[in-house]
């Protein structure tokens, strides 16, 4: 297993989740750019460094502000069905066994939390060998122990059990986390985890 952490471009690809209504934030957070940098370039320029292919994940509506970008764009199958959705349709866009998912509001993420994952993920798959169950997801746990679903690294072979989520509208992250068995980083520091969901949030 530890093939992924020295060639992760083969076995991850890299997406953004950036098809949200934005509604509290009053405008397209994707392209605020507090810095002089869009959120969603950001993301962007982190899933490279770990990711030979990366996506975006778009409503049909908003699809077309991210030509910029120089990336695929996946348009939600299944409008207004929140990140379940955007994540249902990109894996099935997805040609690797893994798939890293990053939201465009969570701009204090950083290459350390990725490489973080990536080796994490490798230590519980060898840890699993002898197992019967191993986790198909990592995730993060916050300093007080809530759960963030987001930065996500899941398994290809979880399109079936999000696809049954999504016929029955069961719509909830964590309910599928917990259907993956999914393993969970504890968080250095809760600012890492943070969303921006309005403008006055970036100085908090």
């Amino acid at each position: 297993m530890s093939s992924l952490l020295s060639s992760p471009s083969s076995l991850l690809t890299g997406a953004i989740l950036a098809g949200g209504h934005s509604s509290r934030f009053g405008s397209n957070k994707a392209l605020f750019a507090p810095d002089g940098e869009t959120l969603i370039s950001k993301a962007a320029g982190l899933l490279r460094s770990v990711a030979r292919e990366v996506l975006v994940s778009a409503s049909q509506t908003n699809a077309g502000d991210y030509d910029f970008l120089g990336l695929e764009i996946v348009v939600d199958q299944h409008p207004d069905s929140g990140p379940m959705g955007g994540l249902e349709t990109l894996l099935q866009r997805c040609t690797t066994p893994w798939l890293l998912v990053l939201t465009c509001d969570m701009p204090f993420v950083d290459k350390d939390a990725l490489v973080t994952m990536i080796s994490s993920l490798t230590g519980e798959l060898d840890n699993a060998l002898c197992q019967r169950n191993r986790p198909h997801a990592l995730a993060w746990q916050r300093c007080d122990g809530s759960i963030s679903p987001f930065p996500l690294l899941i398994e290809r072979s979880a399109l079936p059990k999000i696809q049954s989520r999504m016929r029955t509208g069961s719509l909830s992250m964590k309910g599928l986390l917990r259907d993956l068995d999914t393993y969970y980083i504890m968080s250095p520091y809760n600012r890492l985890l943070s969303n921006i969901n309005r403008p006055e949030d970036w100085a908090i």
